[in-house]
């Protein structure tokens, strides 16, 4: 049985978490946290969260993942049929990752330990979010989804990278992130309703104080 490494306060975790279970693939969940071990290590190179292990080995980084979870278990599909569709919709999956996740965790030391942030780097970090934002709206359908009538690896990818995203813009910012943002507000709240999102953020709640106390215990 396929096995997935990482623990529920992820949002890169929960992207395969949830593709996992709306695709239906059975799989044993093994809660660990990111670490330089060597026994770790030769999971992920990079110690990092998530990973799986197949019968063919081990293999990290979310979006190849994804992609080989996709290829690996084509039954019920998170890609369109059309190249092209397929292509916009890994589009709005690499805007999703590298404009609302990598920006918004430049803020996770002040949101889970209270670090100081410059008020450079909150400039930089909100302006970035603007635009990767603005690049959401202009790709996306909402329609009712962000590519179309179905569910694909682009809702996944952006509902947990909005997560995080809008805590850190909250906490640390001060700003609400949707604010004005009515077809991407909408869209947001209609994922909450599923209950796979339901599930896991459920469990990152149930988790978050346990890891707030390893996160400040280091």
């Amino acid at each position: 049985m396929l096995k997935l490494y990482g623990f529920a306060v992820s949002d890169y975790f929960n992207m395969v978490k949830h593709a996992l279970l709306e695709k239906g693939v059975a799989f044993e969940e093994i809660t660990v946290f990111p670490d330089q071990t060597p026994e770790y290590l030769a999971k992920s190179p990079m110690g990092k969260v998530p990973c799986i292990e197949t019968e063919q080995g081990f293999l990290c980084e979310t979006t190849v993942i994804l992609d080989y979870l996709e290829a690996a278990y084509p039954e019920k599909p998170l890609l369109p049929a059309d190249i092209w569709q397929q292509a916009k919709v890994r589009e709005l999956v690499k805007v999703s990752e590298l404009y609302i996740e990598l920006a918004a965790r430049r803020l996770l030391p002040a949101l889970l330990a209270g670090a100081p942030v410059a008020d450079s780097v909150q400039a930089e970090v909100r302006e970035v979010l603007e635009k990767g934002l603005r690049a959401v709206n202009a790709l996306a359908s909402f329609s009712p989804f962000v590519c179309g009538e179905q569910q694909t690896l682009a809702d996944i990818v952006l509902r947990y990278s909005l997560g995080v995203a809008k805590l850190a813009a909250g906490s640390v910012l001060k700003w609400d992130l949707l604010e004005g943002n009515s077809e991407l507000k909408a869209w947001d709240e209609r994922m909450a309703q599923n209950p796979i999102c339901q599930q896991l953020d459920a469990d990152m709640q149930a988790q978050f104080d346990a890891f707030l106390k390893k996160v400040n215990a280091k």
